[in-house]
């Protein structure tokens, strides 16, 4: 597993008020076609928070079965995880350590919106579901961020998903 860890403002562990632990999926059928979630504004991969003393692999179904409604997947090692060192979480004033673990999950089942169960959040708007061509994720992430259809921090990470999920599981060789 690579690990990429962002501290834009070089914060010392001892600055940190808390940690988060979250895991995001890319969600991917046999035609190479990827799942990405638009919430609040903003595209991201499926995923969400760990509840307490919950395995990631366990937190991984549960979030992509609340937000796609699917259940029957294939989910593979987690090929990446991503430190960042926040400053102000949320506009909180807080400094966090978000630590989210990034797998790959095969299946070629639909979403089922009967299935799906949001948190508060992500029922404050909309919550839609798109394919995406798994080779095109990088192009579509930056195309995104020009017309700041967005948010610049998840792009930032999306991007270095990108790259990690072709050079692992593409073939590329850039990483």
């Amino acid at each position: 597993m690579k690990r990429i860890i962002i501290n834009d403002k070089n914060l010392e562990d001892n600055d940190i008020d808390y940690s988060v632990i979250r895991v995001k999926a890319l969600v991917v059928n046999d035609e190479g076609k990827m799942i990405l979630a638009h919430n609040n504004g903003t595209f991201q991969f499926p995923g969400g928070h760990l509840e307490e003393g919950e395995d990631l692999k366990v937190a991984l179904k549960r979030e992509v079965e609340e937000e796609t409604g699917i259940n029957n997947m294939n989910v593979r090692d987690c090929f990446l995880q991503i430190v960042t060192y926040d400053d102000n979480y949320f506009d909180s004033g807080k400094h966090v350590i978000n630590k989210i673990y990034y797998y790959k999950i095969e299946t070629n089942d639909k979403p089922d919106f009967n299935n799906t169960s949001y948190d508060e959040i992500e029922s404050s708007s909309p919550f839609n579901l798109y394919y995406l061509d798994d080779h095109k994720l990088t192009d579509f992430i930056n195309k995104k961020l020009k017309t700041k259809d967005i948010d610049e921090k998840i792009a930032r990470e999306m991007l270095l998903v990108a790259d990690a999920y072709n050079y692992i599981y593409k073939g590329d060789d850039v990483i």
